[in-house]
């Protein structure tokens, strides 16, 4: 199946809790989206000033993350975190929520859109992946 949904928007989801996958999680996830550009990542980035492995640098000035700062000492729990990130979103047209220690196969955006695409036309009202 083609791009069911070309251009359409994704908000990233991730909850992250001093986990030294982070990072790599990130950079696997656009590496392998078809289309990066369309994602809006927001990270509720809980971390302690002693993990110098935990830098999210590279990503603070780019215009498709959001980055919640958080000490770790200041975490109110997981269920917080994503409801803290559920603050920031804006619309876009799919929903993503992971956790921070995720490895991705190539076009994972684009078959995730296409997955939905086929329970729509197979009759699901609100199609869930």
């Amino acid at each position: 199946m083609e791009n069911a949904y070309p251009d359409s928007t994704m908000f990233v989801q991730i909850a992250s809790y001093r986990d030294k996958e982070l990072l790599p999680t990130l950079k696997d996830m656009l590496e392998k989206a078809d289309r990066p550009e369309l994602l809006h990542v927001c990270i509720c980035w809980q971390h302690h000033p002693d993990d110098k492995w935990d830098n999210l640098d590279e990503y603070k000035d780019n215009k498709n993350f959001n980055i919640l700062d958080i000490n770790s000492d200041d975490s109110q729990g997981a269920c917080w975190a994503r409801h803290s990130i559920q603050q920031h979103y804006k619309g876009e047209d799919f929903t993503f929520q992971l956790d921070s220690h995720h490895r991705f196969i190539n076009g994972w955006d684009t078959d995730l859109k296409n997955m939905y695409a086929g329970l729509e036309l197979n009759g699901s009202e609100k199609p869930l992946i």
